[in-house]
């Protein structure tokens, strides 16, 4: 290792920056979904609720992002509704990054237009299969949730956000990788598809809190077919990116509920009920 600590800071921020902008997107969603809620308590509720990714087993954190939205005054359906939507666009476009950056590095090949045509055809039906999953989620919980018809604003709102989002992290994933590794000479876009798919196989993972060691193991048997990195380089990297990504996700997290329960006078409950 090679620490340039500027670039270490430089690729945390824009880590920051990228919540922010994921924040907006799903304040965006609620608000053509007819939940309105200011920039500061989204902020809340969104880095309050990523603490609920370290609970084992997938589905927390939306469970815990509709409680917590629910105190604001923003309708279960609407919350539920965001969140699903912007999860499934979130895995869609994920693996059309993925997909799109891993074809423009010289060491592999793709041959899979098919699924960016199954993708498409995923974000287009999207909005169709809400309300049959809200008569679902009827059943389960007993209680009688309607879900918001999904129209063409906020399914493009969410398609550019988490679009966006993706390039974004995969930026300052190169970015720490040049503050950390020797050499300045890395491949953007290979970056921008590990990190993609390492994140994806953790998403994908379901069980492990977070990811853990699904993300790790992808990247590290990933980054030689890209050409980016070696496995020993790539084993670090995940190493460094683990603990990074659980700082940035806990800390924000922690400090904003603190905040909140300053001016409110109370301790938020990170409770689903």
């Amino acid at each position: 290792m090679h620490p340039r600590w500027s670039l270490v800071v430089a690729a945390a921020a824009l880590v920051l920056l990228t919540y922010a902008l994921l924040i907006e997107g799903w304040r965006r969603v609620l608000a053509e979904l007819g939940g309105r809620l200011t920039l500061p308590r989204a902020a809340v509720i969104w880095l309050g609720s990523n603490l609920a990714r370290y609970i084992p087993l997938s589905g927390w954190q939306m469970a815990v992002m509709t409680v917590m939205a629910k105190r604001e005054a923003v309708p279960v359906s609407v919350s539920a509704g965001a969140s699903l939507l912007l999860t499934i666009v979130n895995i869609v476009t994920g693996l059309g990054v993925f997909v799109a950056a891993s074809a423009m590095t010289p060491t592999i090949r793709i041959s899979a237009l098919w699924f960016v045509g199954v993708g498409v055809l995923g974000l287009a039906v999207a909005p169709l299969l809400l309300p049959h999953l809200g008569r679902i989620a009827s059943r389960l919980t007993g209680r009688e949730i309607t879900m918001p018809r999904i129209g063409l604003v906020p399914l493009l709102i969410a398609v550019v956000s988490t679009t966006a989002a993706w390039i974004a992290y995969g930026f300052a994933f190169w970015v720490l990788a040049r503050g950390v590794l020797p050499g300045d000479v890395r491949s953007f876009s290979g970056c921008v598809a590990l990190y993609t798919g390492s994140y994806l196989a953790g998403v994908l993972a379901f069980v492990p809190p977070a990811g853990l060691g699904a993300a790790e193991y992808t990247m590290t048997v990933l980054a030689p077919q890209l050409g980016v990195f070696s496995a020993a380089e790539a084993a670090l990297l995940a190493v460094i990116v683990r603990v990074g990504r659980t700082l940035l996700e806990i800390l924000p997290g922690v400090i904003a509920l603190a905040i909140a329960a300053v001016v409110d006078g109370k301790r938020p409950e990170l409770r689903a009920e």
